[in-house]
């Protein structure tokens, strides 16, 4: 009943892990997005404040020297905007078109004109006159914001992503955890991957106790193989919060990497158990299993197998099946050998109905690797089966 050897391939399991590591994170951040809305909503009455204060002091730089010129627009503009405190957009829409046609050089009317016309629905006429809004007044970064949320909200991701990062470098103090968010997705949606991390970094050096950029960037530094940086950032998201499970799931990859396979079991187990995050811990623990089984830890790769079979999908199942297996096959031979000199038949009849498990297993999985399997169920799993079965008939005749 001697051991068998057999090839542990890992690369495809790596893959699956990161893959579903990725998607996880991007659900999870997409659901705590902020309502687009509100953060609309908020971005609209920041840009009217900075346009007025900017407005106010070209006024003040041109008194003295120049005639102050009546603005035949104000008195629109001003009526409008109390109908926009209300919220009242279809009262709000004839006299703020009629301010911007009067007023064409007024950024603040053409500001608002965009935020009314894309509270109407009407986005694409809100994206030409935010970009109006633009070329007069370049120094406002909610005008950027405004085009950013229309863009996201047509699912214009690349554009949306753009005009999140020329807000920022247009005044990097609008940063917010809304518009961290807000930005991190559209960089997500269009396949930014520099600019989600940066978004990511960012929210983590503005917000250190937000939770959410650190899990971020956790996720993308293991993609990267940034295990130093990406490791601290795990488990700065598990300080700030320790119950989460998907946080569990991110963290328990670095400690995989880093060979701490007992704190790793623990964690993947505890995520899950989570039922939302099951489909994603199915391919850590997979992962977790072919690792500790390539390193002949048995006993530790079985457990993590059985936790993963019981959650697996339908595309993992067989993989796990087979690795359990011959996890159990090689625990098996050194259970027989301890029982039989005790003569411990409640031993030997574990390790019996073990071997059924793994025969049947074997022949379940016979496709996943040919060769091995039919070696196993040919030559090394008779003469298990006979030594085996001559033990329990030892036991059954002291009955």
């Amino acid at each position: 009943m001697g051991g068998h050897r057999m090839r542990i391939g890992l690369i495809g399991v790596g893959l699956a892990v990161a893959g579903a590591l990725g998607t996880a994170v991007a659900a999870r951040a997409q659901g705590a997005a902020p309502d687009s809305g509100t953060l609309f909503d908020a971005a609209a009455i920041r840009a009217r404040a900075f346009a007025a204060h900017a407005d106010s002091q070209a006024a003040q730089a041109r008194r003295g020297r120049t005639p102050a010129r009546p603005d035949p627009g104000l008195p629109l503009y001003l009526g409008a905007v109390a109908q926009l405190n209300k919220q009242q957009f279809d009262s709000a829409l004839v006299p703020l078109e009629a301010a911007a046609t009067v007023g064409r050089d007024v950024a603040r009317y053409h500001g608002d004109l965009a935020y009314t016309l894309a509270s109407l629905g009407r986005m694409d006429e809100a994206a030409n006159e935010y970009l109006t809004a633009i070329r007069l007044q370049g120094s406002n970064p909610w005008y950027y914001v405004g085009v950013a949320l229309v863009r996201s909200n047509q699912a214009r991701w690349q554009e949306a992503a753009a005009n999140f990062t020329l807000a920022y470098a247009t005044d990097s103090t609008i940063v917010s955890p809304q518009l961290i968010a807000a930005a991190s997705t559209a960089s997500e949606q269009a396949g930014d991957e520099p600019g989600l991390l940066e978004w990511a970094q960012r929210g983590t050096v503005k917000f250190p106790d937000f939770p959410p950029p650190w899990l971020r960037l956790a996720s993308l530094l293991h993609a990267r193989g940034d295990t130093a940086r990406g490791l601290a950032a795990a488990r700065r998201f598990h300080a700030l919060r320790p119950n989460d499970r998907l946080g569990d799931a991110v963290l328990s990859l670095y400690l995989i990497d880093l060979s701490q396979n007992d704190s790793a079991l623990d964690l993947a187990i505890e995520a899950a158990r989570d039922t939302a995050y099951r489909q994603y811990a199915a391919p850590i623990l997979l992962r977790l299993g072919a690792t500790l089984l390539s390193n002949r830890q048995y006993d530790p790769a079985a457990r993590a197998l059985s936790e993963g079979l019981a959650i697996s999908t339908p595309n993992l199942h067989q993989r796990f099946v087979f690795y359990l297996s011959y996890a159990n096959l090689q625990r098996l031979v050194p259970m027989y050998t301890a029982a039989v000199p005790k003569k411990d038949c409640a031993a030997g009849r574990v390790v019996d109905s073990l071997l059924t498990q793994v025969d049947h297993g074997f022949h379940e999985t016979i496709a996943q690797d040919s060769a091995q399997v039919t070696h196993i169920l040919n030559d090394i799993l008779p003469n298990i089966h006979t030594r085996v079965g001559e033990f329990i008939d030892q036991c059954n005749r002291q009955r």
